[in-house]
């Protein structure tokens, strides 16, 4: 992974995977992590690292440590484990978002060959979308617990906010329903 790899990038980047692959398959996935235009949650090494809409940033540490724009914050034993929580909740989802991705990119291609065979020898509209919407199955299930899991990742923020008031300009993960994860065109 490349140094300070903005995170809803790459949700993005699964998202889009998501989308061909369950256009492909008839359905619909999308997850929208942050709305701000210039905030970000990346990672430098183990730190996780969150821009700000006004481009400062905070980084937690691998211990808890929270620092923003380079200055040391302090925190108590209550703040600590939110940030920890936090920070590992934020590298499984990196992590679960890309195996998502990483799997429609691979169902999607030995599905369209599968596809076009079967188009061309006649098999009918109703078949080809059965076995599609089979085989998208088990990528939306996984999707689905990726939403739930932003949507804890949220609630954990909220937390911290309020907690922290230091932290509240880097709550970049969307509170807005509007921008919850949908699948099939149902909001999960």
């Amino acid at each position: 992974m490349k140094p300070h790899q903005p995170l809803k990038t790459m949700l993005y980047a699964g998202a889009a995977c998501l989308a061909l692959a369950s256009a492909t398959a008839y359905a619909d996935v999308r997850v929208n992590a942050a709305h701000h235009v210039h905030s970000d949650i990346g990672f430098s090494g183990e730190d996780v690292v969150i821009t700000a809409d006004d481009d400062s940033e905070a980084r937690i540490t691998p211990a808890g440590d929270l620092f923003i724009r380079g200055k040391a914050v302090d925190v108590n034993d209550a703040q600590r484990q939110l940030l920890l929580r936090y920070s590992h909740g934020i590298r499984d989802i990196e992590m679960r978002g890309l195996h998502i991705g990483e799997s429609a990119v691979n169902m999607v291609g030995g599905m369209l060959g599968t596809l076009v065979a079967e188009a061309l020898g006649g098999a009918d509209d109703q078949e080809i979308e059965r076995q599609a919407n089979a085989k998208a199955e088990p990528i939306k299930q996984q999707a689905r617990a990726l939403c739930k899991d932003v949507q804890a990742e949220r609630q954990v923020q909220e937390q911290l906010s309020a907690q922290l008031p230091a932290f509240k300009p880097y709550a970049v993960i969307d509170t807005d329903s509007e921008h919850d994860c949908h699948i099939d065109d149902r909001e999960v």
